[in-house]
């Protein structure tokens, strides 16, 4: 059995995650304080991230950041399970907080 590296792991993780969520590499810079040249290095296996930018990743991509070591067998695990779900309740927060602020804003 071939094991894949853990940095290629959270590499692909992240990237994955990132589009699903339909954002650009500097979007998820803004959101993780995080500059958008080293997610850049992240994402083409250039960089490994610390276990603190891990965390931050995680945390703005909506998931646990022990989501980002867990292997995928294949694209289609990517899109679906625990990514799908996580993204699902994400985007839920995502929307509740901008409607909150948008709210207290107006």
């Amino acid at each position: 059995m071939n094991e894949i590296p853990i940095e290629t792991v959270i590499r692909e993780n992240i990237k994955s995650l990132r589009k699903q969520l339909g954002w650009s590499q500097e979007f998820l810079a803004e959101k993780t304080g995080v500059s958008a040249p080293y997610i850049t290095q992240i994402e083409v296996g250039k960089r490994t991230p610390s276990l603190d930018i891990v965390e931050k990743l995680a945390s703005a991509l909506g998931v646990e950041y022990k989501v980002l070591f867990e292997p995928r067998n294949s694209p289609a695990d990517i899109s679906s399970g625990n990514f799908s779900k996580h993204l699902l309740e994400s985007k839920l927060i995502s929307a509740i907080t901008d409607t909150i602020h948008n709210e207290f804003n107006a």
